[in-house]
């Protein structure tokens, strides 16, 4: 069976979990914190795209920046390895990528 489709909605959709894209957040955020984005606050947002098997949160980094992540939920070794994208202000992107959205423009 083909790899599903990167843009559309996240592969078993129905069987993401919140907990799990709270944890792959969790994941996310150390990651920022390592290439050297500083998170001041992070909550989740009260919107859930169910139907993409994606939740939404909110960062503000210490620069201001407020930033919508919407996170799979879906085991993290699916959403690292750029099956399912992570959406950063709306725009769909693999989790390296998403990272370096999330840093400010050089």
């Amino acid at each position: 069976m083909p790899p599903p489709s990167p843009h559309g909605p996240a592969p078993d959709a129905y069987d993401a979990t919140k907990q799990q894209a709270t944890r792959n957040m969790a994941v996310f955020l150390k990651d920022l914190a390592e290439g050297g984005v500083a998170v001041r606050s992070f909550a989740p947002a009260t919107t859930c795209y169910r139907g993409e098997g994606r939740w939404a949160y909110t960062i503000l980094t210490d620069d201001e920046r407020r930033l919508e992540i919407r996170m799979p939920g879906h085991p993290l070794g699916e959403v690292r390895g750029g099956w399912t994208r992570i959406h950063v202000d709306g725009q769909p992107w693999p989790w390296d990528t998403a990272l370096e959205k999330c840093r400010l423009p050089d």
